[in-house]
């Protein structure tokens, strides 16, 4: 892999080039791929045909932003994952909070916080740049 930033070739598991100190898919001016320039508007390199991943702040899709998916995630527990791409992880805290509120309602006060911690430190990882598992907790 190529750091996007400066070009040079990095480990795949490195969350920091060390040559130039930035976090691989912040800042996108090289591929990951094949290390050839490229432009904020390309969505692939013209030399390798590898998509270019788009910096996740300006990608114009939900924000991402920790504290929205703690109120999301404490207004309907599951929602802040829905809009953090783990869809089906979402559906299933929603489907079983709903079904702890009726039949175990204290069950239900231990779900909601741990869904809104989830939902922060998920958002926090993706915000940070990182890559997240369909069904990654915490």
């Amino acid at each position: 892999m190529y750091c996007p930033n400066c070009g040079e070739r990095i480990s795949d598991k490195a969350e920091i080039c060390p040559k130039c100190g930035v976090r691989p898919f912040r800042v996108i001016r090289h591929c990951y791929h094949c290390g050839a320039a490229v432009n904020e508007r390309q969505e692939m390199c013209v030399s390798c045909g590898a998509a270019v991943k788009k910096n996740p702040s300006t990608s114009g899709a939900v924000p991402q932003e920790p504290w929205l998916m703690v109120l999301l995630s404490f207004i309907l527990p599951g929602l802040g994952q829905i809009l953090l791409g783990q869809v089906a992880k979402g559906v299933i805290i929603i489907f079983v909070n709903l079904f702890f509120l009726f039949v175990f309602t204290l069950f239900w006060f231990i779900t909601v916080p741990l869904s809104i911690v989830d939902a922060y430190l998920i958002a926090k990882k993706k915000q940070d740049g990182k890559q997240v598992g369909e069904w990654e907790f915490f």
